[in-house]
């Protein structure tokens, strides 16, 4: 029996004769994925030949090696890369659908991410629980793994919390985590990371963190634990968020004095820290009516109450809008008209990208929203080797243990591409699954 924390991850063992037992802490599936915008970055000549965008793996590779500042692992990195496209083509003959074209999704760096028809990852959730729930998989929600057993050296079970009674579970094979980051955890956040503390986040309330922890008990070695990643949310006092800021080429982001301060095609550890020098601490994000309805049906939903709560704004002019953000009404007039003339003329003075600088805001009625950073994605996690098995600090994988997404670290480095995350959990999922059966990728 596999014992494993999301059934996204282990489709491969199932198909690969394992019996297979998924354990999910929350009442319900989905995590991170389902709240998420969705977005999967990888290399697609068919999509991206089609809108004349120049893309290969080994320049991808390039990208996520330098978004790492140098301290992405090189192996791991590559097997993300190299493992994206076919587990896209994968998710597609599983019946997932995608738009015809890519994009570039917030902190992509490339237009290379593929939107779900689905609103934000229902799409992966429906999908991947229809295939294991096809193959047999057991899931059990409620049920909360709260530690590892070993016997000899090697993982044989885990220690779970069901519904208030705790038991063993017994894994022949061995075990799979991808229990999330830690990104929900203020403890956690303060005692590996605390330049973050006190922001809002956004991150799945079961993105707790305690596997890594338990992981490590066991003598598994934890790395980058101490870097975050950082999206637009609601700044420190507000409750509610609105996602203006998914598609690069779409929003502005503009500070107190309704001016541009930073490229928004910039590294998101970039963006993170001009956003908290600020001495507010936040910075608003500003976006046109044809960018509002590129959202999901649920991030429109999303916005529409964080106009109700005061957290956004609309109005049919610019300055209209400025007046109820409480921003200089002709810094912010102005900022618009400069960078509608940087789309026309395909530069812009703070360098963003040309092929970001697509969409000019225009098309009344405009929105705009808080845009302070919210804890998203916890960079750190256990290490693991391009076989998704854990290591000790020497460097020695432990016997019956894997691991996969989120719950990982080294994969990254400083900072993690836009539309990565899917494909983190995804391609190292199927890695763990087969190797857990025994069989080569």
């Amino acid at each position: 029996m596999e014992i494993a924390s999301s059934r996204r991850k282990f489709i491969m063992a199932a198909e690969n004769g394992l019996r297979v037992l998924v354990l999910e802490k929350e009442e319900h599936i989905g995590g991170s994925t389902r709240i998420s915008g969705g977005f999967y970055s990888c290399v697609d000549p068919g999509r991206q030949n089609a809108l004349r965008i120049r893309d290969s793996e080994p320049f991808f590779l390039s990208q996520v090696l330098q978004s790492g500042g140098g301290h992405s692992d090189p192996a791991l990195a590559r097997t993300l890369v190299f493992g994206a496209t076919p587990m896209l083509r994968w998710l597609e003959s599983q019946g997932m659908k995608f738009m015809p074209s890519v994009t570039e999704a917030y902190g992509a760096e490339w237009p290379r991410a593929h939107k779900p028809l689905m609103p934000n990852g229902e799409g992966y959730i429906r999908t991947l629980s229809n295939r294991a729930s096809a193959l047999g998989a057991e899931i059990r929600t409620g049920t909360a793994a709260v530690a590892l057993l070993q016997s000899d050296g090697r993982v044989t079970g885990v220690r779970v919390n069901d519904r208030g009674t705790l038991r063993n579970l017994n894994a022949k094979k061995g075990v799979i985590l991808s229990s999330g980051g830690f990104g929900a955890n203020r403890e956690m956040i303060h005692r590996f990371a605390p330049k973050y503390d006190g922001l809002t986040t956004n991150a799945a309330p079961g993105s707790t963190g305690e596997m890594i922890l338990e992981a490590e008990k066991i003598g598994s070695s934890l790395t980058d634990m101490d870097r975050i990643l950082c999206n637009p949310g609601a700044p420190e006092g507000r409750t509610h968020h609105a996602r203006f800021h998914m598609i690069v080429d779409q929003f502005i982001l503009v500070n107190h004095q309704g001016r541009r301060f930073i490229r928004e095609d910039a590294h998101r550890n970039q963006l993170t820290d001009a956003v908290l020098k600020l001495p507010e601490r936040y910075a608003y994000t500003v976006i046109d009516d044809r960018a509002f309805r590129n959202l999901s049906i649920l991030m429109q939903k999303e916005a529409t109450l964080a106009i109700e709560t005061g957290d956004a704004w609309c109005a049919d002019t610019v300055p209209e809008l400025a007046s109820l953000m409480g921003l200089p009404k002709g810094n912010l007039a102005r900022t618009v008209e400069q960078y509608n003339r940087s789309v026309k003329t395909r530069q812009d003075p703070l360098g963003k990208a040309a092929s970001a600088l697509k969409s000019p805001i225009l098309k009344p009625p405009f929105w705009g929203c808080y845009a302070g950073m919210s804890t998203l994605y916890t960079l750190g996690g256990v290490r693991i080797s391009p076989q998704a098995r854990v290591l000790t600090a020497l460097g020695k994988p432990i016997p019956g243990l894997w691991a996969a997404g989120e719950v990982t670290g080294g994969v990254h480095g400083v900072n993690r591409l836009g539309g990565c995350g899917i494909p983190d959990g995804l391609v190292f999922g199927r890695i763990a699954g087969l190797d857990a059966a025994g069989i080569k990728s």
